[in-house]
């Protein structure tokens, strides 16, 4: 029985929209959801970690979504090179806090380690996430045995301690400045006598 033209155009119509959607599936980044699982793998492979902080809210992090990441250019080095991680601000408040991430999107470039890299404030084109991408040091030829904690240092600021994140728990601004205070208590007491025995002469 031959087809009728309609059921041939419907056919056609068909096969473009499944052919067009394995195309636009083929081109996603391969977000992890899991901070602590994209860490072990960071740390089995070697590859540095991109995060990707924004909220639900957020239109230019749709529109970069939309856009800059889905650009096959930047598709293909992310899911090469890079474990990229999704970072939902609202459910993640701590590790967004720790990093002092204020304004969405921010992209936040780490070593396998966990050491900040680099970070890109704001919408991103391809050419500004390229310039953030090229900043990681490339995956080591041999990937870390066992998984270390990860510290998170600001790529260039002003001198600051360390945020150690292990197993998802930040420590807090509160216990840093608690930790710096007894610091320098301690080391005033140390001082003391030998201010004292100074001022006695």
């Amino acid at each position: 029985m031959p087809r009728s033209p309609l059921s041939a155009s419907a056919v056609l119509v068909f096969v473009v929209l499944v052919a067009s959607e394995a195309t636009a599936t083929a081109q996603d980044v391969k977000w992890r959801q899991d901070y602590n699982a994209a860490r072990r793998e960071a740390t089995e492979t070697g590859k540095p970690l991109l995060f990707d902080f924004g909220t639900e809210a957020c239109v230019w992090c749709r529109k970069q979504d939309a856009t800059t990441l889905r650009d096959p250019r930047v598709v293909k080095l992310l899911n090469e090179r890079f474990i990229p991680v999704k970072i939902d601000a609202n459910r993640h408040e701590r590790l967004t806090s720790s990093l002092g991430i204020e304004s969405y999107p921010t992209m936040v470039l780490a070593t396998a380690d966990g050491k900040v890299a680099g970070r890109h404030v704001g919408y991103a084109d391809v050419a500004q996430i390229t310039t953030l991408l090229n900043k990681a040091p490339a995956p080591s030829a041999t990937a870390p045995v066992a998984a270390a904690p990860v510290a998170v240092t600001p790529p260039v600021a002003p001198p600051a301690p360390v945020q150690p994140v292990v197993a998802s728990v930040v420590e807090s601004d509160a216990d840093r400045w608690r930790r710096a205070k007894e610091q320098i208590d301690a080391d005033l007491a140390a001082l003391h006598p030998k201010i004292a025995t100074a001022l006695d002469r």
